[in-house]
């Protein structure tokens, strides 16, 4: 009996599994579409929102990922799996790779003090698009000397987007003009640095002490001076830099030690003094006004008259032998005696202007591959 009851349950069982097994196989026609095909359509170059709509009418599937790209509209699709044309089931999973709406931000690199050339390939690196390059006179020829974005400086580990456009400047070294050496001596380094920026220069640092504030710390002392050995204004090519010496509160002591020309001398007459004081007052510190200096300037161009004191005789003899040198052209009689008919006219230089700055503009755009993908 228990013989047979077992036989009857493994008979019931086969014949379950067999169902089951025949309905499945039969029903695969249905489950996975057999035999039921559709193109793929072209999806690339549509927006998002277009293409969802076309394919989900279709009966397709969507995945969508992202990637980045400056030039491509915000949302569009840029590849797409399978491609169009292919023929697929029914329901199949078509796989969209789209233009993100907002472009991921980076840590702008620091590019100061790197070459030009380094700098490029930094940018690069960092998928971000070389935008102008603007060329200013520093002692640091072919160096960075700023890094700009959207025209205002950008400091090193600041979030920038994407693919922005970073601008360059770039030092070309010592301009073929020459300024006056601004008087900074007892001026704070908020006032010099104003002063050293409207000039063209540059500024070498020395502080001197403890220093609390260095914004309004005092310059005593700077290198070169503004006046030369003849208390005459000094002369520097445009971008050169001038060594500046900081300290809090110098004594006024300290600050006549460190005066420039003679005015640094205590036995110095007040007539004489008034007369140097005048030409530095009307040294040109300004880079609108930058010019190169003629060999026979005469001192009535830094804004006097008169005629300096013995105690700085040197001055004088320097200053009459350019008036005789006038005298000699005016008269058109030279040293040996020709007459005016012989003598050629002696022609001025040309002042030659300030070198503008130059901007080169870079339009292209650039691809990037797929880094946020």
């Amino acid at each position: 009996m228990l013989k047979r009851s077992l036989i009857l349950n493994m008979i019931i069982a086969l014949l379950l599994v067999s169902g089951l097994g025949y309905g499945f196989f039969n029903s695969l026609h249905s489950l996975t579409n057999h035999g039921k095909q559709i193109v793929v359509p072209k999806v690339t170059g549509k927006s998002l929102s277009a293409v969802v709509d076309e394919l989900r009418k279709k009966d397709f599937k969507i995945e969508i990922d992202s990637t980045y790209k400056s030039y491509i509209d915000p949302l569009q699709v840029l590849r797409q799996e399978p491609e169009e044309g292919s023929m697929v089931k029914l329901g199949r999973t078509i796989f969209l790779v789209v233009n993100r709406a907002q472009p991921p931000k980076l840590e702008m690199p620091d590019l100061v003090s790197k070459s030009f050339r380094n700098a490029l390939l930094i940018l690069k690196s960092y998928r971000f698009v070389m935008g102008d390059t603007i060329y200013r006179p520093d002692i640091a020829a072919g160096a960075v000397l700023e890094q700009r974005f959207n025209g205002k400086k950008i400091a090193a580990g600041t979030q920038v987007p994407y693919g922005s456009r970073i601008d360059l400047v770039v030092g070309e070294g010592l301009a073929d003009y020459e300024v006056d050496v601004p008087n900074l001596i007892g001026k704070t380094w908020r006032d010099a640095k104003e002063i050293m920026a409207a000039a063209g220069l540059f500024e070498l640092l020395v502080y001197d002490g403890e220093i609390e504030d260095t914004m309004n710390a005092i310059v005593y002392r700077q290198y070169p001076e503004a006046l030369n050995e003849l208390d005459f204004p000094n002369a520097i090519r445009g971008g050169d830099m001038i060594d500046l010496h900081l300290m809090q509160s110098p004594t006024p002591q300290i600050l006549r030690k460190n005066a420039p020309g003679s005015l640094k001398f205590q036995d110095l007459d007040d007539s004489t003094a008034e007369i140097i004081q005048q030409r530095l007052d009307n040294a040109n510190t300004t880079l609108s006004k930058a010019k190169k200096k003629a060999a026979d300037v005469d001192v009535a161009d830094y804004g006097y008259e008169g005629k300096p004191e013995e105690n700085i005789a040197s001055s004088a003899s320097s200053t009459n032998r350019r008036k005789r040198k006038r005298k000699v052209e005016k008269t058109g009689k030279g040293l040996n005696g020709m007459s005016g008919s012989d003598t050629k006219k002696t022609k001025k230089k040309k002042v030659a202007a300030p070198k503008p700055k130059k901007v080169i503009k870079e339009t292209n755009e650039q691809d990037f591959s797929n880094d946020f993908e």
